[in-house]
């Protein structure tokens, strides 16, 4: 019965105290008085905060115009089309970098190979599936045993051939098959063919029309004389005119490496 009166006692003096501290809020606040800020301090807890439900409908109703979303929409379909032309620029550089480095790959490992085969094979032979076999071919080339070919990464066409009856019996044959980049790939081609002209002892470039011709020959180091155009001595400017009119559907290249 004591804890009962002394509780209810306790209970009486807090809300006597609180009920002094609002009026006396409420009469400092009244006066314009400044140093009620104790007092504020301790009324935040008894009184409700104000919420976004407070405030007016038309202050929470406010949006943005139509030609503010469509001058965001024109900004976002502007930025999208640059980031889009700037994504397939860049995965062609990509791609044609990395076909870079698969010719030039295949073409040292061709070579290497043409060295250890026989200096007098008997009329068309291809090698194709022995390189497969031997893993000598890069990561993004591969053999398709059907047409018993070798593709690049732009699935232009690859064979590594000997010919007894050609003056240069071993070599490697690179034909355009339909690639939206055949300017960019010719150039990849004649640039790589200039690195090996020490081991070249040609790269011609052809037309396979049905009358086939040759168009033009770069000469390897071993076959360049005063009146020949060498590979070693190629410009910028003659691998562009050499490429300017690249048949994307009719081209195909020809290393020639070994007698």
């Amino acid at each position: 019965m004591k804890f009962y009166k002394l509780g209810y006692f306790f209970l009486s003096k807090v809300n006597n105290i609180t009920e002094s501290l609002e009026k006396g809020l409420d009469k400092v606040v009244s006066r314009g008085e400044k140093n009620f800020s104790v007092h504020r301090k301790y009324m935040n807890f008894l009184r409700p905060r104000k919420t976004a439900l407070d405030e007016p409908l038309y202050k929470l109703s406010a949006g943005r115009s139509m030609v503010e979303m469509l001058g965001v929409l024109a900004i976002i379909g502007v930025l999208s089309v640059g980031a889009i032309s700037g994504y397939s620029k860049a995965m062609m550089k990509y791609r044609l970098n990395k076909q870079a480095e698969a010719l030039n790959l295949l073409l040292a490992n061709s070579i290497q190979l043409s060295r250890q085969l026989p200096k007098s094979p008997s009329g068309w032979t291809y090698y194709n599936e022995m390189l497969q076999k031997l893993n000598l071919l890069p990561d993004t080339v591969y053999y398709d045993k059907t047409s018993d070919r070798l593709f690049d990464i732009f699935k232009n066409n690859i064979r590594f051939y000997s010919n007894s009856s050609s003056e240069y019996s071993y070599g490697l044959i690179f034909s355009l098959s339909n690639t939206t980049a055949s300017f960019e790939v010719c150039q990849n081609i004649i640039n790589i063919g200039k690195a090996f002209s020490s081991e070249l002892l040609k790269l011609e470039r052809n037309d396979n029309t049905s009358e086939a011709y040759v168009i033009k020959i770069l000469w390897g180091d071993k076959e360049c004389t005063a009146n020949r155009t060498c590979l070693k001595d190629v410009s910028l400017d003659d691998i562009s005119n050499i490429c300017e009119a690249t048949d994307k559907d009719n081209t195909y290249f020809t290393f020639g490496f070994a007698w």
